[in-house]
């Protein structure tokens, strides 16, 4: 919901919640969720933690639907006030979501089937401002920025071309006028009256010297 919250509204088989929780409570955590109707699979989820992927998919035994948990052990839970259907609601912001979409890029085998969080990571930065300096920092860490910048490729900012003047008939003579070499190779830079005078005065103080 928060990649259609921050970017572009799409259908979903899943839900996903951020779950603030201790790893000594996670066993009753899970034994929760599986009073609920939820396949628990304990022996994957814990390895899927201790790998440092922080996400667990769990299925529901009566739909085809299922919930991804991202699991936060520590620090202070990271969220942003919104509204869904009208009811107030919590998100996770777009930066921690584009973080974490990176990494279950960087996880997904083949790549290919990574295209859905690849568009959700082009909507969010279309549609909503984020903190890119701090993705960039964070995706360097997790070895993940090659794959943000095949997403979202810098941009260089292009050289300005030089704009030159037109110059009436009477400034083109006396540029022309006497050294004729010095006309050849300063007539085409002069692009303001300040710049034909001071060409006009460097002649003029070849020509006294």
């Amino acid at each position: 919901m928060a990649a259609s919250y921050y970017g572009q509204p799409r259908t979903t088989i899943d839900i996903d919640f951020i779950v603030q929780v201790s790893i000594n409570d996670l066993d009753r955590l899970l034994d929760r969720l599986a009073r609920f109707g939820l396949k628990i699979n304990r022996t994957r989820v814990k390895s899927q933690l201790n790998s440092g992927y922080n996400i667990i998919s769990l299925e529901d035994k009566r739909s085809p639907y299922r919930v991804d948990l991202i699991i936060q052990t520590g620090g202070k839970l990271e969220r942003r006030a919104g509204s869904a259907l009208g009811l107030k609601s919590y998100y996770q912001s777009p930066e921690l979501l584009i973080l974490s979409k990176l990494r279950m890029i960087k996880a997904t085998v083949p790549r290919e089937r990574s295209q859905k969080d690849k568009d959700d990571i082009r909507a969010i930065l279309a549609n909503t401002r984020v903190n890119k300096r701090r993705i960039l920092n964070q995706a360097r860490r997790e070895s993940t920025i090659e794959i943000f910048r095949e997403i979202f490729p810098a941009k260089h900012p292009s050289k300005k071309p030089r704009q030159t003047g037109r110059l009436d008939k009477r400034t083109s003579k006396r540029l022309k006028i006497g050294d004729k070499e010095l006309g050849k190779c300063r007539y085409k830079a002069a692009s303001s009256p300040e710049d034909i005078d001071k060409i006009l005065r460097t002649r003029d103080r070849k020509r006294s010297s």
